[in-house]
């Protein structure tokens, strides 16, 4: 159907944020590699300031579509969102769908603190649970019996069958780089998901590893102001000369940020630079399929942003966007 080349997206600005398109993604879990010092989930402040800028409400309606259009035909009266970070998607999904619970699971303390915090101020604490835990040794009955604890009476024989979403976003997947993981990650997931329920991935586009970048070690840098703080952050996703291992597909990408005062440019007061560096996988589509059918799911759509009207291969596609599927008890 004509030239299906993905074109790299020129820089764009979103709302008051600076960044190229393809870097509306960060991996959002707290399994990394530290350099020592603060890491990238140890400052939540600096953290949101960094990967607040996506649009969550528009976000959580898509997860919200996809449940009706192609999982268990109904808006979701379940969410379990692993590597939630500071649980974005299990409040948005929870104030948009009257009734529905969200579990968020992290392994990150201090991300578990402020996840706990941004419930209290959504007014959900009797609809969203923050779960510490690891998505490589999930206890899948364990969240289905939170979640089923927190159902309204009428939703609870839905809710006891399992999630009718499941989704790991902002690229906390990469975090998934042995293989063994990643499939103790999905055949969890499987295990939690309602028969019909689907689990979304976001991940980084292949596009990236095919192109050559990661080969030539390029990086990615942003800024975003937040005017109510009188702060900029600048994020650096990447660096030249950061290690890719072609059998793995993993980069050991480094990622910096720091806090700059509006006002003066100087370095803000109360925020520390970080720097870490975050091992990163890059999964390919015919990779995730083979992954998600020995966990006992299939693969259903693939989109190139929480969008349903962008492509894989659209010139807009900034990450991969898996859809799976659990078809059958």
């Amino acid at each position: 159907a004509g030239d299906s080349r993905r074109v790299r997206p020129s820089p764009v600005t979103h709302g008051a944020v600076s960044h190229r398109a393809s870097s509306s993604f960060v991996a959002a879990s707290s399994a990394t590699a530290s350099t020592g010092g603060k890491g990238v989930y140890d400052d939540p402040r600096t953290y949101e300031l960094a990967f607040g800028f996506r649009e969550f409400d528009k976000e959580a309606a898509f997860l919200a579509s996809l449940s009706e259009r192609i999982g268990t035909g109904r808006p979701p009266a379940s969410l379990l969102e692993l590597g939630a970070g500071p649980a974005w998607h299990s409040t948005a999904v929870a104030s948009l769908c009257p009734g529905a619970v969200a579990v968020a699971v992290d392994n990150s303390a201090p991300m578990l603190e402020r996840a706990r915090e941004r419930v209290a101020e959504s007014a959900l604490n009797e609809r969203v649970a923050v779960v510490e835990g690891d998505m490589t040794r999930l206890d899948a009955k364990a969240c289905v019996e939170r979640a089923f604890e927190m159902a309204p009476r009428e939703s609870k024989p839905a809710v006891a069958r399992g999630f009718d979403v499941a989704c790991v976003l902002l690229g906390t997947a990469a975090h998934l780089v042995n293989t063994e993981d990643a499939l103790a990650c999905l055949r969890a997931i499987h295990d939690a998901l309602a028969p019909g329920g689907v689990a979304v991935l976001e991940l980084e586009h292949p596009y990236d590893l095919f192109e050559g970048q990661l080969m030539d070690a390029q990086g990615d840098a942003w800024d975003r102001e937040d005017a109510t703080r009188g702060v900029k952050v600048l994020v650096e996703w990447g660096r030249e000369g950061d290690a890719f291992d072609v059998q793995t597909h993993v980069v050991e990408r480094t990622v910096g940020f720091n806090v700059l005062d509006l006002a003066t440019g100087a370095p803000a007061n109360g925020y520390a630079p970080v720097e870490e560096v975050v091992s990163c996988r890059v999964f390919t589509a015919p990779e995730v399929d083979l992954l998600a059918r020995l966990a006992g799911m299939r693969v259903c759509a693939t989109y190139g942003d929480m969008n349903e009207d962008v492509p894989l291969d659209s010139e807009d596609a900034h990450n991969m966007l898996v859809v799976l599927k659990k078809d059958h008890q």
